[in-house]
């Protein structure tokens, strides 16, 4: 929501930071208050964009809700409209009014955390250049809040609001973490939404850890349904088994004799699901789709690596997983696409 009381002179404070040597000039039009750094137009707009970009995937879970209610796709659209390079206007400001009021007057919890995403994303078009971390809502509240939303359309899972906070991360640019900079960091402390913009702003801000080191002496086994052969090497850049088929940039392997007959069993294409015994020809790490997000510490035995992997043979014999289970985890990767969620974050 649009913080009020912003534009208001303060006793004894300094006098505005004028400038316009950065893309797109100044703040032209904002009223003469103290700011504490600069803030180009043209960076509002990157702003609004990504807010925009971040809380788009999670409109669906509003709109299955609320079909006839236009006003959090109003608020997206008033969004990106600023970021094109539309003037800001009231329409930024009305719209996300409106979309916060859609949000209270929602169904479910999912319903109106995406409308406050929505909401949020037309809001960016009035983030101050003042170092108080209350402005960084517009920066990652949109993000937080389709996390959330997320979250909730399936059962609380924590694991779904990781998958959307890491794709917000990804999802900025140059511009949006160097304006991010300029702001307080947010506290882990408040609600579940304050709490995903500290997730998310501590991946944006921070190194991302050193990799652990692998010592797992395998063997190693790899599920798919290519039909290859012995010496064959798998490499990155080749289609994904999984989500949208994107090219991949790692090639995944697994310790787990039962890992690689659930990773045949899911992989997309034609042809039956086989599994190889392989050997990585080079460093492996721990797979981030399943230490990161759902079992920390690697009890599969996930890994994964940018380096060849050899095709020593293929193992028969193995059990597939019931089908029932396949198709109930191919349901979920669908549904979960919907809210731009790859399957296999690569």
């Amino acid at each position: 929501m649009v913080p009020s009381g912003e534009h208001q002179q303060q006793r004894g404070s300094r006098p505005p930071l004028i400038r316009a040597d950065r893309p797109g000039g100044t703040l032209a039009g904002m009223r003469k208050t103290p700011v504490d750094f600069d803030l180009s137009m043209d960076e509002l707009r990157a702003i609004a964009r990504y807010c925009a970009a971040c809380a788009q995937p999670s409109l669906v879970l509003f709109e299955r809700a609320v079909p006839d209610d236009p006003r959090p796709a109003a608020a997206l659209e008033a969004a990106r409209v600023f970021g094109a390079g539309a003037a800001r206007s009231r329409l930024q400001r009305t719209a996300a009014a409106a979309a916060h009021r859609a949000a209270k007057d929602a169904p479910t919890t999912a319903a109106a955390h995406a409308a406050y995403a929505a909401g949020d994303a037309a809001a960016a078009a009035y983030l101050h250049p003042l170092a108080k971390v209350t402005q960084v809502r517009h920066i990652l509240g949109a993000a937080a809040q389709a996390a959330r939303a997320s979250e909730a359309a399936y059962a609380d899972d924590p694991v779904v609001a990781e998958y959307v906070v890491t794709a917000a991360a990804k999802r900025a640019d140059d511009t949006v973490l160097d304006v991010l900079s300029r702001y307080p960091r947010v506290p882990a402390a408040g609600n579940r939404v304050s709490l995903l913009m500290h997730r998310l702003d501590s991946l944006l801000r921070d190194p991302a850890p050193p990799r652990r080191v692998v010592d797992d002496p395998g063997p190693f086994f790899h599920g798919t349904r290519a039909d290859l052969r012995p010496g064959d090497l798998l490499t990155p850049g080749r289609a994904s088994n999984y989500g949208t088929r994107r090219l991949a940039n790692h090639t995944y392997v697994t310790a787990s004799q039962t890992g690689a007959p659930l990773a045949a069993a899911l992989a997309r294409g034609d042809g039956p699901g086989r599994v190889y015994r392989v050997e990585p020809l080079g460093t492996i790490e721990d797979d981030p789709n399943v230490t990161d997000k759902k079992f920390p510490g690697n009890p599969t035995r996930s890994y994964r690596t940018t380096e060849p992997v050899r095709v020593v043979e293929e193992i028969v014999g193995w059990e597939s997983p019931p089908e029932e289970m396949i198709a109930r985890m191919h349901r979920r990767a669908d549904e979960l696409a919907e809210l731009g969620i790859e399957a296999m974050d690569d």
